[in-house]
């Protein structure tokens, strides 16, 4: 889960941390780039010392490798070392991002990028296949479809070329057409994109059936707060008397988004707890109950349900304001920061805090297990939720016994 900025302490505040990861166990880095070379203070447990480990090693690449003018040049070196250094820590979460990754990181936390707004998979020998056609976006709105296998691009072949070569070529400049030329069961198409703004929804709804209304959430980043908001208003002026809340491999996203989706579906109650590094004391997240819901509502969760999904289940859960049906979710109880370590050089993103469910429990590595424990159809079990609620919902047993279990409550 992402929390982006820090609590109680300026949020790009300047925490350097690029040394050598043998440096790891003994210093914590506290000092700024200076010059071109790059020169570091350490703080050393027990004392302050001057160390200059990196810029010597730095100075004396430049000085005395032979071929040091094929050399990358020392900013590289450094960013490379600050990649490892993180790496290094034994945190699976945590991430150095120079300034053009982290633009990156947060356009995809956002859901906003330039594309035609496709998922795709390549395999050998043949075209890209189209997974997923994101609604909304330029290849929807140029007649691409789900199930169409892209065979040209601009008239070259891609059936014999690599995965990543073959996607670049439909990558591109906002504002620039790319021409598809696409295999749609016996026939050959030809669609010309515009290349532009993609914005890759959050949040989906399936119509209202017996009075049962659907919302599938894949992550809770972007504007997913909005959109669900958006779902609920619509649920219910439509005469939805309850609603399945589908979070199955949702693998989570921002603490504040899913504090305010909690919010429009609970009562007055606790959401989540903070407690960590960066939290001191404790941190009590609730929800308000000024736009909450009351009928009853069942949560799908599955092994991939992980971070504010597992929030969202288990304030869901320990509050009674709904059946979790499924599988015991992933189980990350964590709580990731990202902040500026230098002004224009890099971020840091690591693990900072812990998060606590309503009752009090930590779910790290354990994960929050369903009121009724139900296995998918096996055979589906290789496929998203989106293809399954696309192509296979009447398989869909989690789902099923969802509608059957609201049914009940609803008379």
């Amino acid at each position: 889960m992402e929390n982006n900025g820090r609590n109680g302490i300026k949020a790009w505040q300047v925490f350097v941390l690029m040394l050598l990861s043998a440096l790891l166990s003994a210093v914590v880095v506290v000092g700024a780039l200076m010059s071109g070379m790059g020169k570091y203070g350490i703080t050393e447990r027990g004392g302050d010392t001057d160390a200059t480990l990196i810029s010597r090693l730095l100075s004396d690449i430049k000085d005395y490798y032979y071929f040091s003018d094929k050399a990358p040049e020392s900013k590289e070196l450094l960013r490379s070392a600050a990649h490892e250094l993180v790496r290094k820590v034994g945190d699976p979460y945590a991430e150095y991002f120079t300034v053009d990754e982290f633009d990156d990181f947060t356009s995809s936390m956002n859901g906003n990028y330039k594309g035609i707004g496709i998922q795709v998979y390549k395999e050998e020998g043949k075209g890209i296949f189209v997974e997923r056609v994101y609604e909304g976006c330029p290849a929807a709105m140029a007649g691409v479809l789900d199930g169409d296998i892209i065979t040209k691009v601009d008239g070259v072949s891609v059936l014999d070329m690599e995965a990543e070569p073959a996607i670049d070529l439909i990558a591109g400049e906002g504002g620039t057409d790319v021409t598809l030329t696409i295999m749609r069961g016996n026939e050959l198409l030809t669609r010309l994109v515009t290349r532009g703004d993609v914005y890759v929804k959050r949040v989906y709804t399936e119509p209202i059936v017996d009075g049962i209304g659907y919302i599938r959430i894949e992550s809770f980043t972007g504007k997913a707060a909005e959109e669900f908001d958006q779902a609920v208003d619509d649920m219910l002026s439509k005469g939805a008397k309850a609603l399945v809340l589908d979070i199955r491999d949702n693998p989570g996203g921002d603490l504040n988004t899913v504090v305010s989706i909690c919010d429009r579906i609970l009562p007055e109650c606790t959401i989540t707890t903070l407690e960590g590094k960066l939290v001191d004391p404790p941190k009590v997240y609730k929800s308000t109950a000024e736009k909450s819901i009351d009928i009853p509502c069942a949560v799908l969760i599955n092994g991939n349900s992980a971070s504010a999904s597992e929030i969202f289940a288990s304030a869901v859960r320990d509050n009674e304001a709904g059946t979790l049906i499924g599988k015991n979710t992933y189980g990350k109880g964590i709580v990731q920061t990202t902040w500026e370590v230098l002004e224009g050089e890099g971020y840091l993103k690591l693990t900072t805090d812990v998060y606590l469910t309503p009752n009090g429990e930590m779910i790290h590595e354990k994960g929050v297990a369903p009121d009724i424990e139900l296995k998918q159809d096996e055979e589906l079990e290789q496929y998203g939720i989106y293809f399954i609620r696309r192509d296979m919902k009447d398989r869909d047993i989690q789902m099923n016994k969802a509608v059957e279990l609201l049914k009940q409550q609803i008379g």
